[in-house]
């Protein structure tokens, strides 16, 4: 999938999410292996709140995305030290 569909479809409706997912693009992107782009790719259809529980550790996930999600959680924490 192309970048820029990716950063349309990064878009959830939750502005700290919003930014969180586009911070990834921008940084962890393109540094990912071709399996965890895909991974990535699937990621984004999972529902927001799902989703952002997951980053935030309040609920369960696939095992599939913990690498996705452990960048994302990661990412997040420095973010929120920046404030």
């Amino acid at each position: 999938m192309i970048l820029q569909k990716l950063r349309w479809k990064s878009r959830k409706g939750i502005r700290e999410l919003d930014i969180l997912l586009q911070s990834f693009l921008d940084n962890e992107f393109t540094k990912l292996n071709d399996s965890d782009k895909k991974i990535y790719e699937e990621l984004i259809e999972i529902e927001t709140y799902d989703l952002l529980n997951a980053i935030t550790g309040k609920s369960s996930y696939d095992d599939k995305y913990k690498s996705i999600i452990k960048k994302l959680s990661k990412l997040s924490t420095q973010n929120n030290g920046k404030k």
